[in-house]
């Protein structure tokens, strides 16, 4: 979350967004929830169905493995779209209309990678 409020080009990103975000580790039962206003909230761990009642906006699904291969800059959000490997569910018309932004994803994962 830091890496990515603290980014500049976030609120543009974020412009419009109506909802809150979903993320989920499906293999090891964990789910993450972040409002969105101007920035990210904190995100908050809680159970599927909690987040199932908080009615996030949109959601991304994945197994552990396959984030970490984000995360490294193995795997390509595109691929792992297309492979099903990263499930989007919700409003995903929101996530294709800021696939001009794709390279802020790119630089948020390097960031993430450079301080693991």
């Amino acid at each position: 979350m830091k890496v990515f409020n603290d980014d500049p080009d976030a609120p543009d990103a974020l412009e419009g967004w109506r909802g809150d975000v979903g993320l989920f580790v499906d293999d090891r039962g964990v789910y993450l929830a972040a409002p969105v206003r101007e920035k990210l909230g904190d995100a908050v761990l809680m159970s599927g169905e909690a987040l199932a009642a908080r009615g996030a906006a949109s959601t991304a699904r994945a197994s552990l493995e396959t984030w970490q291969a984000l995360i490294a800059g193995t795997l390509d959000p595109i691929a792992a779209v297309v492979q099903k490997r990263l499930v989007l569910t919700g409003d995903v018309q929101q996530i294709i209309s800021r696939m001009s932004y794709r390279g802020l994803a790119e630089r948020w994962l390097s960031a993430i990678r450079g301080g693991l």
